[in-house]
């Protein structure tokens, strides 16, 4: 299993640690863990090499200081961002570079976890929310949208994201309020997956990078795509596409392995369809070289 740490050499405030097909982002960027010009343009640049990236499949957003995860957008660099003419409409008006790094999260062909482990606030709430998979530590994570109380409205997304997550009104009254939303709430409602103990969200992310980029790679990035069709499409249309990948990928050499492996191991037996995670993980062990944590 190879390990390695960019840090030094391509990134200020990210380290980048590869295991595989899992790669680690952990954000570093003391004494607050602000977004600054630094945390953007690292973002920016790593998300676009990792959606260009054939070899990942997995990525993990975490956080180096145990009490923030990411906060919001500096507040001098939001108004250097300021064009020097108002816009009269949204046509006139593209997506801001927050928008464009949560955009990658949610759409590249790679399955991104948020492990949030302490505060996020702002634009960088909105990042866990564009992620596919979001975990957080109980006591600890807490996630907070506060444009209103500061007489705007959310500027990296959370407008959009949050009520695909936790329904209008949820999502409205957090936005209004600018109120925090702890972990085990945040779990009940939504959005998260599941909130942890402290003491065991990190190897539980790991475990599920891992059984994940065990997986056969089309089968993990078509799953992607056909789920994230389910909100656009009409049910028939969204059955039919989903049969269309369905058909081809059973007649792929991967598929056609991993079902003998699974026939193999105790598949279609009483005793193997009793235990078919651990059956499941049985099969991936054999069947990849990636390993299914």
């Amino acid at each position: 299993m190879t390990h390695t740490d960019e840090r030094d050499t391509r990134f200020d405030t990210l380290r980048i640690e590869r295991d595989g097909r899992v790669v680690v982002a952990t954000i570093d960027a003391p004494p607050l863990h602000m977004i600054t010009k630094a945390v953007v343009a690292d973002l920016d640049r790593f998300t676009t090499k990792l959606a260009a990236d054939p070899d990942a499949l997995v990525v993990i957003l975490k956080s180096a200081d145990p009490d923030i995860f990411l906060t919001h957008n500096e507040f001098a660099n939001l108004y250097a961002m300021q064009p020097p003419e108002l816009p009269a409409s949204s046509d006139e008006v593209p997506l801001n570079a927050i928008h464009l790094i949560c955009e990658r999260l949610r759409t590249m062909d790679k399955i991104t976890i948020a492990q949030v482990e302490g505060r996020t606030a702002g634009g960088a709430a909105a990042m866990v929310m564009a992620c596919d998979l979001k975990f957080g530590a109980l006591g600890k994570a807490v996630f907070n949208t506060m444009s209103v109380p500061l007489g705007s409205v959310p500027g990296g997304g959370a407008s959009q994201y949050m009520p695909r997550l936790i329904g209008y009104s949820r999502a409205l009254e957090l936005i209004l309020g600018g109120l925090d939303l702890d972990a085990a709430t945040a779990e009940r409602w939504g959005y998260l997956n599941r909130a942890l103990p402290p003491e065991e969200i990190d190897a539980f992310v790991r475990a599920t990078a891992r059984r994940v980029a065990a997986c056969p790679r089309d089968a993990v990035r078509l799953s992607k795509e056909i789920v994230g069709l389910s909100g656009q499409l009409p049910l028939e249309r969204g059955l039919r596409e989903e049969n269309y990948r369905f058909l081809r990928l059973m007649a792929s050499p991967e598929s056609i392995k991993a079902i003998e492996a699974f026939l193999a191991l105790g598949g279609e037996t009483r005793e193997g369809e009793q235990r078919i995670e651990a059956l499941l993980g049985d099969v991936l062990g054999r069947t990849s070289g990636h390993g299914a944590g």
